[in-house]
């Protein structure tokens, strides 16, 4: 099943399965970013029904990408069309066309290695998420007692020598925002207890102001929120 979400006025075209992945952060930047936004969602829905990869299989051929993959993002909005995939250099060209890649060559610095470190991160959570059978009790164990300690610690830190919870870079919200959202967010989901008031109280501090924000507090009672699934349905933690 293809579900398109078309919006009036829209001059971008998102295009990924129906769940939150590699997509929500996307989805965040230009919800922020008041930029209306068309949706082409594949395969599984959010009322659970299962894959059907087919729909994007046949409809890759159509448009045009050089290297066809999932996210892919067209921009009509300038007299060159741009189209586009990989979920980094969507967030990044995002970042550049709505001015969220910080005010100095600092921040530039500092919002590259945060992304980096997060997509090492995201790496460990889906490999975590997509181990199955017998097998995930083990690797989850060790996700919890390992990686997740390392990661969240370390943007914790990250936030609580700024002095400021509210974003991670420069004076204002930045891309890696709402990359860093979303796998902190999925975390907390994932391990209970792990991002708390009171355990790594720097990055409840931080998701509940990225919550309060009013695009994004907006985008999320929206119709066109994704809630769940995280992950495709036949994952382990989706």
């Amino acid at each position: 099943m293809v579900q398109r979400i078309d919006k009036t006025n829209a001059k971008f075209e998102l295009g990924y399965w129906a769940i939150r992945g590699l997509g929500q952060p996307i989805r965040f930047l230009l919800a922020h970013a008041e930029a209306a936004f068309s949706e082409i969602r594949f395969g599984v829905n959010q009322d659970g029904t299962e894959d059907e990869s087919q729909d994007w299989a046949t409809h890759k051929d159509t448009l045009s990408l050089p290297f066809p993959n999932l996210p892919y993002l067209i921009d009509s909005s300038g007299p060159n069309e741009v189209r586009m995939t990989q979920s980094n250099a969507i967030m990044r060209y995002l970042a550049r066309r709505f001015d969220y890649y910080g005010d100095t060559t600092s921040d530039l610095i500092c919002i590259d290695i945060l992304q980096d470190e997060a997509y090492d991160f995201r790496n460990a959570i889906i490999s975590t998420a997509y181990t199955l059978g017998t097998e995930y009790e083990a690797v989850f164990d060790e996700f919890t007692s390992i990686t997740v300690p390392r990661y969240l610690d370390g943007f914790a830190n990250y936030l609580s020598n700024r002095g400021i919870s509210t974003h991670f870079v420069g004076s204002r919200v930045s891309l890696v925002d709402f990359i860093l959202y979303e796998l902190i967010w999925q975390v907390s989901i994932m391990v209970p207890g792990s991002i708390t008031d009171t355990s790594r109280p720097s990055l409840q501090k931080f998701i509940d102001a990225f919550e309060k924000n009013p695009q994004i507090a907006a985008y999320m009672v929206s119709s066109d929120y994704i809630n769940r699934p995280i992950n495709s349905t036949w994952a382990s933690f989706t």
